[in-house]
């Protein structure tokens, strides 16, 4: 039987999941990885690093791992 631990992790590993497929570019915007570690904070105000094509499908690549962790958590009571 599923408990409310089970449903709630699946549930924010599916929205992780599907935030990274839909909108890369938002969610790495959120992270430092879209940054670097090394830029600082110069430029025009509101000016926002884009990931590139390359990085955009990594970012969807990575997202499929969550989603594939909440189908498993959501498979484990049933096996």
């Amino acid at each position: 039987m599923y408990g409310v631990r089970e449903i709630l992790a699946a549930v924010l590993a599916f929205g992780i999941g599907l935030a990274l497929l839909v909108a890369p570019n938002t969610v790495a915007r959120l992270q430092f990885f879209a940054h670097g570690p090394t830029t600082g904070r110069h430029g025009e105000y509101g000016d926002d690093r884009v990931l590139t094509e390359k990085q955009a499908w990594i970012a969807r690549a990575i997202g499929l791992v969550p989603i594939g962790l909440a189908g498993y958590i959501l498979s484990v009571p049933l096996l």
